[in-house]
């Protein structure tokens, strides 16, 4: 009886094999593009934080870039996209926007025949810390 059972672990062991690297690789891909989506929204949100505190938009624009560089490596060069910040005086206000295509480098997306084309989309608001005197006998 032993040995009709012999090769049973080992064939359980095969079957079983790829989907468990298939769900390890899922799970290393999803991973990898929340840490990218991670990076882009810390960027955006500290790029509209350092003009929102008095810093120039130049200096926000460079903090952008050095996050994302840190962040993504070699990533960042190929996902730059588009950001953009606006400063209002006028609504004593900040904003950054991030649209950033974002392609699986490796792995799965390779697997199904080429790179998704996803996106990481961010935004960040923030009112300007100066401030304002207004009329003495009103409130604003």
């Amino acid at each position: 009886m032993l040995k009709r059972r012999r090769g049973q672990g080992y064939l359980e062991f095969v079957i079983v094999l790829p989907g468990m690297l298939l769900l390890t690789l899922l799970v290393w891909e999803f991973a990898y593009f929340w840490w990218a989506r991670e990076v882009t929204a810390t960027a955006t949100f500290e790029a509209a934080r350092q003009v929102a505190v008095g810093q120039t938009p130049t200096q926000g624009y460079q903090a952008y870039r050095e996050i994302m560089a840190t962040g993504l490596g070699q990533m960042a060069e190929q996902h730059q996209g588009q950001f953009s910040l606006a400063v209002r005086p006028s609504y004593r206000s900040v904003q950054a926007r991030a649209d950033v295509p974002y392609q699986w480098p490796t792995g799965l997306g390779a697997l199904m025949g080429g790179g998704l084309q996803l996106e990481l989309k961010s935004s960040a608001f923030f009112r300007l810390e100066q401030f304002y005197p207004g009329p003495p006998d009103k409130f604003e």
